[in-house]
């Protein structure tokens, strides 16, 4: 649910002190409240049970509005903060709007926005690969890119020109005297006409600090795609990971067992999916498979089963059940959206609600 707000009222609510702004054509309150129980087992501590927030879809909350200027030129902006619903603190490390928080310009040219938001090849991996949206049995599970969100960044994104669009990023890494170290680029090409939505992306971060120099950067290739078959939507997403931090654990805890768990510098990802809409309900099948191509060959697979059934077009109920085998001592964990979860296996069961 969105509605608009007079500038005084929306000052008001936020407890803005700063000046009032000028005349926004909209600005909106939003979010989603997500709240269900997970069970997780084959962990080496046991089986544990928790009610979870944000499973299917992080709970959250936020404001975003826009200003018209005339000429086809409009301003921008986006809020946006992760909530644990289950005991009321903020995710992202106790931010307040750590998904998204960003100040833009819109014309006929595209956009371009600052500030924190999520990186191209994550935007590919969420909306055009995974048809769980990194919710539960996510893909992030065994495929987590090296930035989800990317902070001190400046995003440009074209207009549709036939079906064609771009984005491109950069990221500062704000290290005095060393302009490469810690920042990042990124991009993606993508289509989308019809049936069809398929889309290139890359990273590429720079791994230097303000004391160490001549690293490895990490760099991640998505290609994904899906296509409507009508009774069934199909997905497709491939992974080329190379470099240090290219591709961070989902866990790094010694859940299993042993040592802990080390991540790979070279690896491939293969995403099989399958979304098939059923009236009211959704069934969603998914299919990951990580192969690590170092000397230790630490390979997985995850499979997973999910079913939401929807009240309305704003609420619905989900559970799903997701498994991963590991191979020659990986450890990776079956997690979802809010979560890492704390073995290879997981049930959930959740209500969402958007407004």
């Amino acid at each position: 649910m969105t509605f608009t707000l007079k500038p005084v009222v929306f000052c008001a609510a936020i407890l803005c002190s700063g000046a009032v702004l000028a005349d926004p054509s909209s600005v909106a309150f939003y979010g989603v409240v997500d709240m269900g129980i997970s069970v997780d087992g084959g962990g080496a501590a046991g089986t544990s049970t928790r009610v979870t927030s944000g499973m299917a879809t992080q709970s959250r909350w936020g404001f975003r509005g826009n200003e018209e200027l005339g000429g086809g030129l409009a301003a921008f902006f986006v809020l946006e903060g992760g909530i644990h619903a289950d005991n009321g603190t903020s995710t992202q490390n106790n931010t307040l709007f750590g998904r998204t928080s960003i100040v833009g310009l819109r014309g006929k040219l595209g956009s371009v926005s600052i500030g924190l938001q999520d990186t191209p090849l994550f935007t590919v991996l969420n909306v055009v690969v995974d048809p769980l949206r990194n919710g539960i049995v996510r893909s992030n599970n065994l495929m987590p890119p090296t930035g989800f969100r990317a902070s001190n960044s400046v995003l440009y994104r074209s207009p549709d020109m036939n079906g064609f669009t771009t984005a491109l990023m950069y990221v500062a890494g704000e290290v005095p005297g060393k302009a490469s170290a810690s920042s990042a680029v990124g991009g993606s090409f993508n289509y989308s006409r019809g049936p069809l939505n398929a889309s290139i992306a890359f990273h590429r971060k720079n791994n230097d600090s303000a004391t160490v120099g001549g690293t490895d950067p990490a760099r991640n290739l998505l290609l994904g795609a899906n296509y409507n078959f009508g009774p069934v939507r199909g997905y497709l997403g491939y992974e080329i990971n190379r470099g240090p931090n290219s591709a961070p654990l989902n866990n790094s805890a010694a859940l299993f067992g042993g040592l802990p768990p080390v991540p790979s510098t070279d690896s491939h990802d293969l995403l099989l999916g399958a979304s098939i809409p059923l009236g009211a309900s959704t069934v969603v099948l998914t299919g990951v498979h990580a192969n690590d191509r170092t000397l230790r060959n630490q390979d997985a697979n995850q499979f997973g089963l999910a079913y939401m059934y929807a009240f309305s077009k704003r609420s619905d109920v989900y559970t799903s059940y997701g498994t991963i085998r590991n191979h020659n001592g990986a450890a990776y964990t079956e997690g979802n959206s809010e979560e890492p979860g704390t073995g290879n296996r997981q049930f959930a069961m959740g209500l969402r609600h958007r407004f």
